[in-house]
């Protein structure tokens, strides 16, 4: 018997095997049994048939062809024999089939991938600047103030050389923090300030570094002229302190300040009135120092007028100094700003979707609209007034986070705070029925606020170099900010810049919400 089948190997179980049989010229002609069985002695449905035995006459040059399916990985005989008049013969075995099991079929994943940013010039700058944000805050403030104990120590314990005291600290903090140096108690040489990570090579690729040129002299040869010319201007942002003050932390400590002088700050009950500062204790000796500082520290009508002048953002109270009486604000910078953040957003979900390539040139154009209006704004008073209400922002919340504050106001111990003053001014705008939006949400407007400017203030933008792929690193690098300000500003004010570019000022936005917070109570 002539036989053959199909496949010859490999063969994997559950697959169909054809097989075929022919007479040899020696075999006799007539009817013949065929049959498969597995290893175990079952027999397997074979031409058809459920089972058993396929009979078949078979005549000389006719083949007979089969279809088997072979179920498992085991080992299978073929085999037939004669069945003529009666007469059967025994079982020959033709064939034996080793079946394997299946091979498992190779996984192959496809995903698609955006392509890898390309590399920038300033990336070094950016991390700088993130570095330096990090560095200016009051946790590590807190932590430099411990290394001057023996500073504290030293004063009498009267008068207001605890606050002066603690003003020269923040002074000492901010503004070597703020020109791209770094706090490391463990450094071993000098007074434990060092060059940031990055600076040396970050600070020249700002672009304020080329603006030196044409810098005179304020003094005849000879006459030292202390910290000028400027090497950097300071890598602080004034809308850091914008969005605190809307966030009520200044009028916070103005409330206990009116009420440590005994001073009525509104017409009707001050609901500060139990308030009695022990003379024990180092919080009257801040707060007297504070009140007899006042005329040395900025005002709220310069600290207004300056935010009108760098980024047209207009406050809303009686000490506002009314719009007739400035003499320039920057009317673009909402819309630029918020443009760029709503660009971003678009851009986020092109990216994200690996079907479309994302086109950053839109980013690019609206990068250098902020960039041109921020560096018009950058006269004047910018340098000093922005590293001035830095610091002394940080001696107002170092006041509000003192235990004896905490202890008189109190407070929702289970709310998280990052920061331990933060707390007190949401206790004060409860008191006092100030906007009942967290003081979490304006912190994050002001950190990632400043960092977004100092990015885009300090980058060379409008030259000719830059290009479409620098605007794409930009806003890869600083999506968690561009993320977390556009919902803290939805949070605080109703406003969704990811949904559309909205240039009403955010001041307005909040009286708003706080007038629908008066008429529901």
């Amino acid at each position: 018997m002539d036989f053959n089948r199909r496949p010859v190997a490999p063969v994997y179980a559950g697959q169909d095997v054809g097989i075929r049989f022919q007479l040899e010229s020696s075999d006799p002609l007539g009817d013949y049994n065929f049959q498969v069985l597995d290893e175990r002695g079952r027999s397997i449905p074979i031409g058809g048939n459920k089972g058993g035995i396929f009979t078949k006459t078979m005549s000389r040059g006719k083949a007979l062809e089969l279809k088997v399916r072979l179920p498992d990985p085991l080992e299978y005989r073929v085999r037939f024999r004669p069945n003529m008049r009666g007469i059967v013969g025994n079982w020959t075995i033709i064939d034996r089939i080793d079946v394997q099991a299946p091979d498992s079929e190779p996984v192959i994943k496809v995903a698609l991938e955006p392509n890898a940013a390309p590399n920038s010039g300033h990336a070094q700058l950016w991390e700088f600047i993130s570095g330096v944000a990090g560095n200016l805050t009051y946790t590590n403030f807190a932590a430099f103030a411990k290394t001057k104990a023996k500073t504290f120590g030293s004063l009498p314990p009267f008068g207001g050389l605890t606050y002066q005291n603690l003003h020269a600290l923040s002074v000492e903090f901010i503004s070597k923090g703020a020109l791209g140096n770094k706090f490391d108690p463990l450094r071993k040489k000098g007074s434990g300030w060092g060059p940031a990570n990055h600076s040396a090579q970050a600070i020249p690729l700002s672009y304020v570094s080329d603006q030196d040129n044409d810098l005179a002299r304020p003094f005849p040869d000879g006459i030292p002229n202390g910290q000028y010319p400027l090497e950097q201007v300071p890598f602080v942002e004034l809308i850091y302190v914008y969005w605190l003050e809307e966030g009520m932390l200044f009028q916070s400590l103005n409330r206990i300040l009116a009420r440590f002088q005994n001073r009525r700050s509104q017409p009707d009950g001050d609901p500060l009135s139990r308030l009695a500062v022990s003379p024990l204790l180092p919080l009257r000796g801040l707060l007297w120092g504070l009140a007899e500082a006042e005329k040395d520290r900025l005002s709220l009508r310069r600290r207004a007028a300056e935010y009108e002048y760098q980024y047209g953002l207009q406050l809303i109270g009686r000490a506002v100094p009314p719009a007739e009486l400035l003499v320039e604000r920057r009317t673009q910078f909402l819309d630029a700003f918020h443009s760029l953040l709503n660009a971003c957003h678009r851009y986020y979900k092109e990216f994200s979707d690996k079907t479309v390539d994302a086109d950053a040139f839109p980013l690019l154009s609206n990068l250098q609209e902020l960039h041109l209006v921020l560096a018009a704004g950058a006269n004047n008073q910018f340098a000093d007034v922005s590293l001035s209400a830095r610091i002394e922002t940080l001696d107002v919340q170092w006041m509000l986070a003192q235990p004896e504050m905490r202890e008189f106001l109190g407070g929702r111990t289970m709310v998280p705070y990052q920061e331990e003053w933060m707390g007190l001014v949401d206790t004060m705008k409860l008191m006092q029925d100030w906007s009942d939006a967290s003081v979490t949400h304006f912190y994050d407007l002001a950190v990632h606020g400043e960092q977004l400017l100092l990015s885009v203030r300090h980058g060379r933008w409008n030259e000719s170099g830059m290009t479409s792929d620098d605007a794409k690193n930009w806003a890869l690098k600083w999506k968690p900010s561009v993320q977390r300000y556009i919902h803290a500003y939805r949070a605080v004010t109703g406003v969704d810049l990811s949904e559309r570019v909205d240039t009403t000022m955010p001041s307005a936005l909040l009286q708003r919400r706080l007038a629908r917070k008066l008429v529901r109570y």
